[in-house]
């Protein structure tokens, strides 16, 4: 018996509360990815609103679709390279080795930015004059600038989830996010880009993969980040053969919130992608649930197939519960939200954020089977299916802008997700029993 006094429950239940969050590093990892997304969405609310009040329509709507075009550019060029890090850096079995592999990933970011970025620039700028703001050569020059640090910063921020070290995610990610906020108000900053909005982007990725990389030996235990490029060759052969079915599920998944925003411009006007973008930014708090509920879905699957019937049925109760008091604040107070952007947000955008809310529901199914494909080893299903959807809701609102406004957007959205989450029903008992889909 201690002659001390004995801890109260509540200060013994914070105790333990706090011990094991103290050690348990997939805990604080998981913790970390997700603050990310909320940090960022809050500080992207943020940045748009300040523009939205700053900016005629004109100047906002562009912007946004410029942003868009550079995200999805820098998507194609790091997502296999970043989701590679999780998987190989653990796998190093020398600090040599991890740092060749980190190298791999960096040039294919690089070179995928690069790339995508010129791409972006010749067709889009110049070819079909979509983004008049990237005709110029400084425009051009940010727009691919940007792209890299966009690519560079997500391969170092997944490398460091692989480090167990996700806070320094957070860190950068809250840094790129909260510049972009006082570099916007500069008038001054690079003048005569024709576009302050891109300018602002690009100087905060800059920025903030700088303060990452000086973070980077602290964090994760003094690793070090200089490049290795003796058997670069036999790291790119295994990237090429383990993660192209995963890479290619993923860009289906995510290209549509990039395509999405060019299309508007291309056929409609930039004012209204700037009511669009507005919307699709308020309605992405539903395009965040399903997905992270569905990540750990994946890993349970793939840790024990067998019991992944289970598993998918209390991930869709759980994405049920989570899904229920956004959906209702949208549809109850979904034009007080978007009066927040202007007097005329609430009635261009109000009948797309409805949608936009009930399509959460069709876009859960269809998240929760990819998860059960991905997680039974049945990559060119959930290829099919991720594809499908993309296409279906990307050449409806090509065909039905020019007729709706940006309402057509939602109603193809509502319609590819709901064919997709009706294959699902459908197939359900093969989808979680492992038979091929």
């Amino acid at each position: 018996m201690t002659g001390g006094r004995a801890l109260s429950p509540s200060i013994s239940l914070r105790a333990k509360v706090i011990g094991r969050f103290a050690g348990d590093a997939m805990l604080r990892n998981s913790l970390a990815i997700m603050a990310t997304s909320v940090v960022t969405s809050l500080f992207g609310y943020v940045f748009w609103l300040i523009v939205a009040r700053r900016s005629s329509a004109q100047v906002s709507g562009a912007g946004a679709a410029v942003t868009s075009a550079l995200q999805a550019a820098a998507l194609f060029a790091a997502v296999g390279a970043a989701a590679a890090m999780i998987e190989w850096l653990p796998r190093s079995r020398s600090d040599l080795d991890w740092r060749r592999r980190l190298t791999v990933g960096v040039l294919v970011a690089v070179a995928g930015g690069i790339v995508g970025g010129a791409l972006i620039v010749a067709v889009l700028g110049h070819a079909l004059g979509t983004l008049p703001a990237l005709r110029t050569p400084v425009g051009g020059a940010l727009f691919c600038l940007g792209t890299v640090f966009f690519a560079v910063g997500t391969v170092y921020d997944y490398a460091a989830v692989a480090e167990r070290s996700g806070s320094l995610m957070l860190g950068r990610n809250a840094l790129f996010t909260a510049a972009r906020i006082p570099l916007v108000l500069l008038p001054w900053l690079l003048p005569g880009t024709g576009d302050q909005i891109l300018t602002a982007w690009t100087v905060a990725g800059g920025l903030s993969l700088l303060v990452g990389l000086a973070g980077f030996r602290r964090s994760t235990y003094g690793r070090s980040l200089r490049p290795v490029f003796h058997g670069l060759a036999a790291c790119l052969r295994e990237m090429r053969t383990s993660l192209l079915g995963q890479h290619l599920i993923t860009i289906a998944a995510m290209l549509a919130s990039y395509l999405l925003p060019i299309i508007v411009v291309a056929r409609t006007s930039a004012a209204d992608n700037a009511y669009f973008y507005a919307t699709w930014m308020l309605g992405a708090v539903f395009f965040m649930i399903s997905p992270a509920v569905s990540t750990s879905l994946f890993a349970a699957g793939a840790d024990d197939p067998g019991a992944i019937a289970a598993a998918a049925k209390r991930s869709a109760l759980i994405i049920a519960g989570l899904l229920v008091l956004p959906m209702a604040v949208y549809l109850l107070g979904g034009r007080l939200l978007l009066s927040l952007f202007g007097a005329a947000y609430p009635q261009q955008g109000h009948a797309l954020l409805v949608l936009l809310t009930l399509s959460a529901i069709p876009d859960a199914v269809t998240n929760i089977a990819v998860a059960v494909l991905r997680a039974t080893n049945r990559l060119r299903s959930a290829l099919w299916l991720n594809t499908s959807m993309l296409l279906a809701s990307v050449v409806a609102s090509w065909i039905l802008l020019p007729r709706l406004g940006i309402v057509a957007v939602g109603v193809a959205w509502v319609g590819a997700q709901t064919a997709g989450a009706l294959w699902v029903l459908v197939y359900w008992r093969r989808l979680t029993t492992g038979a091929s889909a």
